[in-house]
């Protein structure tokens, strides 16, 4: 992405706002970093973000209002907020999601008129109080919704349906997704839900999946096979660890499991190990640095990608999913409907209920068959390449934000223009 101090006057320029970027790690930290950085040359875009804070513990506390920076030759502009530098509490997650929303918010009154369009990332909801911003300053507004944040906030006890936090981000939603100019969804799976549940046009929704760097998830990177069942990622509430954990212990094979990952969950697995008795078998470790996991991964002989299945999250395709068919090896995972599906459509791996008799079947296909294993990491090899290139996925992005520029600029951004958004986003809805 070329310098936006050298800009012709036909070039889009984005905003882009978003309560994760890097250095943070998670995995909707990269998103846009990743797509901007393989955007086409003539997009000029920066990013609004706030002061870094997850994993919790691992960033100190910063106080200016703001700062100035080039991460990957993304120009970041971040913003204060409320910096938990313990385990979060509900007090801690609602301040730093808050403070942050009502500051972008203000950023994008004041400098919105700089850029054709603004693109929210959710989650969390609260990043579309800015894009309600950009609807009043006549502004394009484009939805990227990389996670069903609200729903999960339900079925994890983060809130219930009747309060009025919920009422309040749900109508957010609705406005900025039914009055948006293009709604980004990370799968197909999610961009049906979108489309059955609000009032949307086919031609609106957009899916573009997470990417893979094929630099650093190279299959050639393995050090040696090691014959090892891993997990790399975060230790929380949507993971199904306990049926991981028994299948584990029942399939009886001759290999240790081994988790890399940080979140409140770590004494419970630790408590669990001990209880089966592979506490043995079983090594819990904290997070590695991301670029030690492509090793880690490549030298596996199975990767595990547990998911909570009674939750909303059947529209879930996991990074670490991604990750771990682009090194070449195979998976054992939880059959949420997305992952049924690519399961069904690259073969490289096995997708399973839930259940530890059919984790524990699926761990023994796999561990006893290296030719099978074999297979299904070349097929996850080419499935990666032909779906998840962050290049491609950068072309398409580029592609539907100019088309997003236009369209702004051939309907004009005056004072009717933004009174009339405004009205329909907001009038609709009361």
């Amino acid at each position: 992405m070329r310098d936006p101090t050298v800009r012709s006057g036909d070039d889009p320029s984005v905003l882009v706002v978003s309560q994760l970027f890097p250095p943070e790690s998670m995995a909707g930290a990269h998103r846009w970093a990743q797509l901007l950085r393989n955007a086409p040359d003539h997009l000029d875009a920066r990013v609004v973000c706030p002061q870094p804070s997850v994993p919790v513990g691992e960033f100190e506390r910063r106080y200016s209002p703001w700062s100035n920076e080039r991460i990957d030759g993304v120009p970041v502009t971040r913003l204060f907020t409320y910096q938990p530098v313990e385990d979060r509490t509900d007090l801690e997650r609602i301040l730093n999601h808050g403070i942050f929303a009502v500051l972008a918010t203000l950023y994008v009154l004041v400098h919105g008129r700089k850029y054709d369009c603004v693109v929210v990332q959710i989650g969390p909801h609260t990043t579309l109080l800015p894009g309600l911003a950009a609807l009043v300053t006549g502004r394009g507004l484009v939805v990227d919704v990389y996670d069903r944040w609200l729903d999960n906030a339900v079925d994890f006890g983060f809130t219930t349906e009747g309060s009025l936090a919920y009422r309040l981000l749900r109508w957010l939603e609705r406005v900025a997704l039914e009055r948006c100019d293009r709604l980004v969804a990370l799968t197909p799976t999610m961009a049906a839900h979108y489309r059955e549940t609000y009032d949307l046009d086919d031609g609106k929704i957009e899916t573009i999946p997470f990417g893979v760097d094929d630099d650093l998830f190279d299959p050639a990177v393995a050090s040696e096979d090691r014959p090892r069942i891993i997990y790399t990622g975060k230790l929380g509430e949507g993971q199904a660890f306990e049926p991981f954990l028994r299948g584990f212990r029942r399939a009886d094979i001759d290999a240790d499991l081994v988790i890399y990952g940080f979140g409140e969950r770590r004494a419970e697995l630790e408590a669990l190990a001990a209880d089966l008795g592979i506490d043995d078998r079983v090594r819990i470790n904290g997070p590695v640095p991301r670029e030690e996991v492509p090793g880690l991964v490549a030298s596996s002989a199975i990767s595990l990608v547990p998911l909570e299945t009674d939750r909303t999250l059947e529209y879930a395709r996991p990074t670490k999913f991604l990750e771990t068919m682009a090194l070449g090896t195979p998976y054992v995972a939880s059959a949420v409907a997305e992952i049924e599906a690519v399961t069904a459509d690259a073969g490289a791996g096995l997708a399973v209920e839930n259940e530890p008799d059919a984790v524990a079947a699926a761990l023994r296909d796999l561990a006893t068959d290296p030719e099978r294993r074999r297979a299904m990491g070349r097929r996850g090899v080419a499935f990666v390449d032909r779906e998840h290139r962050w290049d491609e996925l950068g072309d398409r992005v580029g592609d539907l934000l100019s088309g997003v520029a236009r369209e702004r600029r051939t309907a004009g951004s005056g004072l009717r223009t933004r009174l009339g958004r405004l009205a329909a986003a907001v009038g609709r809805r009361l």
